[in-house]
């Protein structure tokens, strides 16, 4: 069912105990991380933090501490018909639409106002650089086209009015703004619903605006109000909205930051946000997520929209592929697992060359469709009984892949390996071993 905004999300999954209420008082200080790394290893409930020490405001964490939220959010059953509808909705996107209400505004801090310390920003592992802020929704747009494009970006608080953006995806729209000598407007969501947060990890051609996948997986346009200081248009039913400017031509050090890979990634010189206004409704809610070693809210709530965005791509040139993978284990990032149905020898090496071509996994595995591509003991049982490692092995060296990997030797820059874990076709093959009856077996 699609959600009007993160509260009503809060509320459907407190109606089936999917949620938990946290009374007793919490530090932001690593204290509702260690809460929601608990969760998240249990695949456990979403939390809402109802006493946070230093704020007024609650904190809402573990939101996609488990996959069932995510399958919960989207309406689906299981994991393959969740990307399965999410493809469906990137071919026939609904635009947002313009409203002159907004719930995100019922409060307004500008100018000497602006205050980020009132909000209850995590500092979430023991050696990041201080707090910050993991699922702000930032909204862009690019200065020449205007065509506008949202992302989860990690947003360092640096001071009153100042935060470090960590934003590849930004280069093209900021390098554009700085080539005329001015800053990149940026406002940034706080407690979307999540069918918004699911849409920003789609990894939409540039230009293309993922709040029309929003809309779809909505069911109706994404509600958009004027923001006050910038212009751009925000979430008109986020919690909490921060608007700013990345400056031109300035760097500050940001991080370190314990990052998705389940690493630190060390501190180095990145754009700096000069906060102009915090807008909120009336008593708000801080949505907090967690990054760090698999699995967390990351690399679920990225999972599906990733898998949406390679599965489309490779079914238009392989109509053989069934479906595909990205497990938690490879940071939902480095390892891609593809099921086939093989119409001809070698199929399999053209799947992995385009896959890697697509600057994204570093591994990827091709198997048959009699495999299940979300069980990895039987995908590797597949990798050490179909594929010979002289005979099956495809690598590639320096070539893009995707960012953050602590064993790149330079960033983006990566290694490639592809495992042809298929059956041959050109040859006999020893039957798999099956149980007469096995379906009449009743459940127990």
């Amino acid at each position: 069912m699609p959600f009007a905004d993160l509260r009503e999300f809060l509320n459907f999954l407190d109606e089936r105990k999917e949620l938990i209420h946290i009374e007793r008082k919490v530090s932001p200080v690593h204290e509702i991380a260690a809460y929601i790394r608990k969760t998240s290893d249990r695949q456990g409930p979403a939390l809402l933090f109802d006493n946070v020490a230093g704020s007024e405001m609650r904190v809402a964490g573990g939101l996609f501490a488990t996959k069932r939220h995510l399958l919960l959010a989207l309406g689906a059953s299981d994991h393959r018909s969740a990307v399965e509808k999410v493809v469906e909705s990137i071919g026939s996107p609904i635009e947002p639409a313009l409203v002159s209400r907004t719930a995100s505004s019922e409060i307004v801090h500008r100018g000497s106002d602006v205050d980020l310390s009132r909000l209850p920003v995590v500092t979430h592992s023991s050696r990041d650089a201080g707090p910050f802020i993991t699922m702000g929704l930032a909204v862009t747009k690019d200065p020449e086209t205007g065509k506008r494009n949202i992302g989860l970006y990690r947003l360092q608080v640096k001071g009153r009015n100042r935060l470090g953006i960590m934003a590849q995806q930004l280069q093209i729209q900021l390098g554009r703004a700085e080539a005329r000598g001015k800053g990149l407007p940026v406002a940034i969501a706080l407690g979307v619903s999540p069918e918004l947060l699911i849409a920003s990890q789609w990894k939409a051609p540039y230009g293309v605006d993922e709040l029309g996948l929003s809309g779809r997986l909505l069911g109706r346009p994404v509600e958009l109000a004027k923001a006050v200081t910038v212009d751009l248009e925000v979430p008109a039913h986020a919690e909490i909205v921060i608007e700013g400017t990345v400056l031109p031509g300035e760097r500050e050090i940001e991080g370190p930051f314990g990052e998705f890979s389940g690493y630190y990634q060390p501190a180095s010189p990145k754009p700096v946000i000069e906060v102009t206004a915090i807008t909120h409704r009336k008593n708000p809610i801080y949505l907090a997520g967690l990054t760090g070693m698999p699995t967390t809210d990351n690399h679920i709530l990225k999972q599906i929209p990733i898998e949406a965005t390679y599965s489309r791509a490779l079914r238009e040139r392989f109509p053989g592929v069934q479906g595909v993978h990205f497990p938690a284990c490879g940071g939902a990032a480095y390892l891609l697992v593809v099921s086939l149905k093989k119409t001809r020898e070698r199929e399999p090496r053209n799947i992995i060359a385009v896959a890697l071509g697509m600057v994204g996994p570093k591994y990827v595995v091709v198997v048959d469709d009699d495999v299940d591509i979300y069980d990895l003991e039987k995908v590797l049982w597949a990798v050490c009984t179909r594929s010979q490692p002289g005979q099956d092995t495809l690598l590639l060296t320096e070539i893009n892949g995707a960012p953050l990997d602590p064993s790149a030797p330079e960033p983006l820059c990566t290694g490639g390996m592809g495992i042809d874990a298929t059956l041959p076709k050109n040859r006999p093959f020893p039957e798999m071993v099956t149980i007469p009856g096995l379906e009449n077996v009743p459940d127990f």
